[in-house]
């Protein structure tokens, strides 16, 4: 005789997630660049378009071999860093020498207030350096890479693509720059510098050789996350805004310790569309190698083999099992150095984040000026959470904002490693990519 069986079945085991057969639609790359380094004195480029924008080459991509090495690009590229940290130690001196200003850029995010004719004359400056080092890095007489350059530089030049450029070494390509020669008048800058760099043209993402290979959508109804802080920073003027702004849109888990922090990164399921964090950042050193770390509300220095520590077992068992392991945030390292170019034999902590789930990670490349690093999360986080932007646009908006509004070039040295298509998705008619 059959009998009724009552099945018993667990509330809602897809935790609020539905995997995707395929990514969602989501808008094509203008331009992507890849940058390979077989051996230190090779370095191979090739490019290509998913919307035509480029000629179609005979071949799948245009591609050719640089002149330049790699240890000479990424030596020229610490060297553009160091110009930025420069800018933002600038001292003025009176015509005596004697220190009229203590690091004004450091201390003010908006420069309206500066005299024009000194902060154009130094932006342009960084300009120069950036197109100095595109220069450079494209320089060469072999007929391939001279017909490289030209495609590539026609593309660049122009406005609002969104380019992704996948490189083995760390360059810092929003602050490179196009058009410099073409701002030069009678040998003196004339009009608007802001506008040649490219993390001001375009939208940009590197991805560094990390990506996410699968997408989801999200079930829920109101989109969580984190603030992972540095209580020597709450008194950062409109730091406590940022948090404000993560409370009101987010069901938000504040940490303030390492202790707090790495029992939440253990757990199978940390279940974060924003892990927002704003603390030091360093370069560790030991034995002659150098590495980035960072610190919340103590001394524990969280780096990238730390976190790949406690989220490897979770991702390896999740491929045995054919499945993910649910982490899924877009990570915001408000924190001096993170988003710089890491040690060769250390990979970066944005790279770590992103090849365990993460969707994008935003972090600077210099030591950000804790004034200006709340400002630009506000802004940022503004953009991307109340009007829905995409990361990648909300990225672009924030770089112009600053430029537009402050006459601030510090949003430049952002860097966001994938997520360009990144954005909080509440609902299942809405996708969220990892890049």
């Amino acid at each position: 005789m059959d009998h009724q069986i009552d099945l018993i079945t667990e509330q809602d085991p897809s935790r609020g997630y539905r995997l995707l057969p395929e990514a969602p639609a989501c808008a094509p790359r203008e331009l992507t660049v890849t940058l390979r380094s077989p051996a230190r004195d090779v370095v191979l480029i090739s490019m290509w378009s998913e919307t035509g924008l480029l000629p179609q080459p005979r071949g799948a991509s245009h591609h050719a071999r640089l002149a330049i090495g790699a240890d000479e690009i990424s030596s020229l590229s610490a060297r553009l860093i160091s110009r930025w940290q420069q800018f933002v130690q600038f001292e003025p001196v009176s015509g005596s020498n004697r220190l009229r200003e203590k690091k004004p850029y450091l201390r003010n995010a908006d420069l309206t207030g500066r005299p024009q004719s000194e902060l154009l004359a130094r932006v342009s400056e960084l300009a120069r350096e950036g197109a100095y080092l595109l220069g450079e890095l494209l320089a060469g007489e072999e007929r391939e890479l001279v017909r490289f350059r030209g495609h590539l530089l026609g593309v660049l030049e122009r406005e609002d693509l969104r380019i992704r450029f996948d490189s083995d070494l760390g360059v810092p390509w929003p602050m490179l720059a196009v058009g410099y020669e073409k701002l030069l008048a009678g040998g003196r800058a004339t009009g608007d510098p802001f506008r040649l760099f490219l993390g001001h043209r375009h939208q940009i993402e590197s991805t560094s050789g990390a990506y996410a290979d699968y997408w989801w959508v999200s079930d829920r109804g109101r989109a969580a996350g984190s603030a992972n802080l540095d209580s020597d920073l709450r008194n950062v003027p409109l730091a406590a805004d940022v948090v404000k702004l993560l409370d009101s849109r987010l069901e938000l888990t504040e940490r303030h310790f390492s202790h707090e922090l790495l029992p939440d990164l253990a757990r199978p399921v940390l279940d974060e569309d924003v892990m927002y964090f704003f603390c030091h950042g360093s370069y560790e050193e030991h034995g002659g190698r150098t590495w980035h770390a960072l610190r919340l509300s103590d001394e524990l220095p969280i780096d990238a083999p730390l976190v790949d520590g406690y989220r490897k077992p979770h991702t390896e068992a999740a491929v045995r099992r054919g499945a993910v392991a649910l982490f899924h945030p877009l990570v915001v390292l408000n924190t001096c150095f993170a988003g710089a170019p890491a040690t060769t034999g250390f990979t970066s902590l944005s790279a770590a984040f992103v090849r365990h789930g993460a969707l994008g990670v935003l972090a600077p490349q210099i030591a950000m000026p804790q004034v200006f690093g709340a400002e630009f999360a506000l802004r940022f986080l503004t953009c991307y959470l109340d009007e829905g932007l995409t990361a990648g646009l909300a990225l672009l908006e924030t770089v112009r904002w600053f430029a537009a509004t402050y006459r601030n070039p510090l949003a430049l040295a952002y860097g966001l490693v994938c997520g360009l298509d990144s954005r909080v998705a509440t609902s299942p008619q809405e996708g969220t990519t990892g890049s």
